[in-house]
């Protein structure tokens, strides 16, 4: 079977040896497959963490309930712009996702188990967002919301710095882009990671740093690879 000789293909490799062949390989189907469902569920579950808004109705005129509703979705500008940030930033974990494996040539147990910590870092997500959007004005649960953050930052790092370190990366993988991958973990890490100490001053102060998270991603991409990323081809899903 192609997956027996992929093991054996990887077994032969000296720095292959001793480890765990049963979960190793070429073929990134189920890992990607896996990954993207848990990607697509936590993005769904984050809606679950918007409320209706309950007004009162009984004996007032069509005008004054509009009126009150309005009033009502203002007071939840905030959990809105939470669940629009929160949606945006798993967006943003996925596209880094599938960068990285863009460039993997092989996997083997401890990459599928780093892989595993960021989705279960993406799973909980939700429940993070719920506990932001009822205490959005609250250090602890702005601290909590951009703790994860450095926790995805860093483990996407680990992610990179391993296959990059253990010689699972594709051949052909530009120095220039394999430096920029480690120093995007760290600028978002960074950012997320400031904004906690901001927090201890200002819990909106802490929350507008959000924004220079795209910025520090975005400038810090050089035109050379980002030519490099957008014409690399996809990770093998090949059955």
């Amino acid at each position: 079977m192609a997956g027996d000789e992929n093991v054996g293909a990887l077994s032969a490799d000296p720095r292959w040896r001793g480890r765990s062949w049963r979960i190793a390989g070429e073929d990134f189907g189920r890992i990607l497959a896996l990954s993207d469902g848990v990607f697509a569920f936590a993005m769904t579950l984050l809606a679950i963490t918007l409320a209706v808004p309950v007004v009162a109705t009984s004996g007032r005129t069509e005008p004054q309930i509009s009126q009150a509703l309005g009033r009502a979705l203002v007071g939840d500008i905030g959990p809105i712009f939470g669940y629009a940030f929160a949606f945006v930033m798993i967006g943003v974990w996925w596209i880094v996702h599938n960068r990285s494996f863009q460039y993997l040539a092989r996997y083997d147990s401890a990459l599928v188990w780093i892989n595993m910590s960021i989705l279960i870092q993406i799973a909980i997500m939700p429940f993070v967002m719920g506990v932001y959007n009822s205490y959005n004005n609250v250090q602890a649960a702005v601290d909590l919301f951009a703790g994860l953050q450095v926790t995805l930052g860093l483990t996407n790092m680990l992610l990179w710095e391993y296959a990059h370190r253990r010689g699972l990366l594709r051949n052909d993988v530009p120095e220039d882009v394999a430096r920029y991958f480690t120093r995007r973990g760290w600028f978002s890490s960074a950012v997320f990671a400031v904004s906690i100490g901001i927090s201890f001053v200002s819990v909106t102060g802490a929350q507008l740093t959000w924004i220079a998270t795209f910025f520090a991603l975005r400038f810090s991409l050089p035109k050379q690879v980002e030519e490099e990323i957008v014409n690399s081809p996809e990770p093998n899903r090949e059955p």
